[in-house]
């Protein structure tokens, strides 16, 4: 199935999803310093986390196994995991670190078949099933990612993530699979410093 752009009015395929999650991943190290990266064994990890990020990755999954609630509006259990595959151009593991939390916890296989640059294709994957899917993306590539996307708000999507936010969520609705997607941004409100919904 060919993917649709964001400003298309293009019909889509009956069996897409209604919903889905799109998040960057949790919080990374320093450049230089203070807060080191560390991988799962706790070992210095340029590629991974911080200390925060993996906090981070463990309230996500807490998120997703108590969904739906108020103040998480159009987000719900996802029944599929993406996360971006590290690559020899790409070597942060960060976005498979903070989606594992959420597959292991909802017993789901993690999907990492697709790197940077194939967001076409990871797109047409996720419009061709009706189950609900969590997308852990780098966050420079998320916009270019919803450009895939029947959207009816798209002018509303930012041009770029921001840089300096972790604890948001993206998240793509529509009541019935005839519709366009909706855009919209809410806050994780996970974390200590979190901005508030």
């Amino acid at each position: 199935m060919s993917s649709t752009p964001a400003q298309s009015s293009s019909p889509v395929s009956p069996v897409s999803p209604l919903n889905i999650v799109i998040t960057r991943h949790g919080e990374k190290p320093s450049d230089s310093g203070k807060p080191h990266g560390i991988n799962s064994d706790g070992e210095h990890d340029p590629h991974s986390l911080s200390v925060r990020g993996w906090t981070r990755a463990g309230a996500l999954a807490g998120l997703f196994g108590l969904v739906p609630q108020p103040q998480y509006p159009g987000v719900t259990a996802p029944s599929r995991v993406y996360a971006t595959e590290p690559s020899h151009d790409a070597h942060s593991t960060r976005e498979y670190d903070t989606a594992h939390p959420t597959a292991s916890k909802l017993k789901l296989k993690l999907n990492s078949n697709y790197k940077h640059g194939q967001e076409g294709q990871l797109a047409q994957e996720l419009l061709a099933d009706q189950s609900p899917a969590l997308v852990v993306w780098h966050h420079g590539a998320i916009p270019e990612l919803l450009k895939h996307f029947d959207i009816e708000n798209a002018a509303e999507i930012p041009t770029a993530w921001p840089e300096d936010r972790f604890d948001l969520l993206w998240v793509l609705t529509r009541e019935n699979s005839d519709a366009p997607f909706t855009w919209s941004a809410v806050n994780q409100v996970l974390l200590e410093g979190d901005l508030p919904n």
